[in-house]
């Protein structure tokens, strides 16, 4: 096989992370993080929420790939802990994991090129019983073709 027509010879170029930081989020408000882009290898996405008074709970970060709906999810998210998608072939499409960004490798093996697609979006929510001022934070690490 030539040079010009293997299959690796064209790499996807990397691409500055797509983050958000939301001021006050809006309980179950659905936030773009990565609005639909062509073409994208997603590498890791990493979700985090700060509150002062009451606990979300779930932290949610939506994935849609080629018109599939995968929900990463945190029940019961610590405040300030950062949060990496998680592949989990045991789990539905609809509850795969957010897990702690500092625990072992294996988790972090895991989050690491998570998936790529035709048609990428990443969105983030959160539920809460009163909405308060806090952060949500998300950051998508991706390249495109």
């Amino acid at each position: 096989m030539s040079a010009s027509n293997h299959p690796y010879t064209v790499l996807p170029a990397q691409r500055a992370d797509a983050v958000l930081s939301q001021a006050n989020p809006v309980s179950t408000t659905l936030y773009e993080v990565l609005p639909t882009t062509r073409n994208v290898r997603i590498q890791s996405i990493m979700a985090a929420i700060t509150w002062a008074v009451t606990q979300p709970t779930p932290l949610d970060v939506v994935v849609t790939v080629d018109g599939q709906t995968i929900v990463y999810t945190i029940a019961n998210p610590v405040t300030a802990t950062g949060y990496v998608a998680v592949i989990l072939p045991s789990a539905s499409e609809a509850n795969q994991p957010l897990r702690e960004l500092n625990l072992d490798n294996e988790y972090r093996a895991r989050s690491l090129g998570l998936f790529e697609g035709r048609s990428v979006r990443v969105q983030i929510r959160i539920t809460w019983a009163v909405t308060q001022p806090t952060p949500l934070e998300c950051r998508v690490k991706y390249a495109k073709y």
